[in-house]
């Protein structure tokens, strides 16, 4: 009888713990669950109202014309930014053809063209090689750093007034005196400071120079490249 009792005891504690567990089980579930409602509704008030819409593609048709301008002198012509303006020839002894930026201060810029007269102690602070294709050009490279890096140690001739250098090996005159300028000048293996270029429709060879001056912080340097590169002999 005592064995019987003591059984249906235990029987009841260990239904009683059973249900306690569920009980608890129960609870932490509900805790659970409001936690996680309570996480969506806020996260779902902070979430910002924006509506991304895919808008309409826009096509953009740039003219090439439309951002330069057709010169054609007596024995080339060639491409320019519209917005330069041809200045006029100065007096002296040579054939030169000039076009800058309208603004002629610190930011300006101008490309020269000497034809038949080369001004053949022409200083430069950087060199661009350019190839004669006989009645255009073309251009091995870009321009060179400031000459005065690699010319510091080079003497400087009085009667040409520059050091003599070589940049893809070719000859140039690096002007070590004014360092802090920024003009590039062609040179090419027909000469120091020129190319020789020929006319299709009369055979006949002119000579010319190309010089670029920027005097703006960060220079654009192909301004000049697409210059050279539309230059053609007529």
């Amino acid at each position: 009888m005592t064995d019987d009792i003591y059984r249906a005891g235990h029987r009841q504690r260990a239904k009683n713990k059973r249900r306690q567990r569920l009980i608890w089980t129960c609870a932490v579930l509900c805790l659970l669950l409001v936690i996680a409602g309570i996480a969506i509704l806020v996260k779902q008030y902070l979430k910002p109202n924006t509506t991304i819409s895919q808008g309409r593609p826009v096509t953009s048709h740039v003219s090439y014309e439309n951002k330069t301008k057709h010169y054609q002198e007596p024995d080339f012509e060639l491409d320019l930014p519209s917005d330069w303006q041809p200045i006029p020839r100065p007096p002296g002894p040579y054939q030169s053809y000039t076009w800058q930026t309208s603004d002629r201060g610190s930011k300006g810029q101008q490309i020269e063209i000497f034809e038949d007269t080369i001004p053949v102690n022409f200083t430069v602070n950087r060199a661009l090689i350019v190839e004669s294709q006989t009645d255009h050009l073309s251009l091995k490279g870009s321009a060179s750093d400031n000459c005065s890096a690699y010319t510091k140690d080079l003497p400087t001739t009085q009667s040409q007034g520059g050091a003599h250098a070589k940049w893809q090996g070719v000859d140039f005159l690096c002007d070590q005196s004014n360092q802090e300028r920024d003009i590039i000048g062609t040179s090419s293996a027909d000469g120091v400071n020129m190319v020789v270029l020929r006319s299709p429709g009369t055979g006949v060879s002119h000579k010319f120079s190309f010089t670029y001056t920027d005097h703006s912080i960060n220079p654009d340097y192909s301004v000049f490249y697409n210059t050279l590169t539309s230059f053609k002999m007529q």
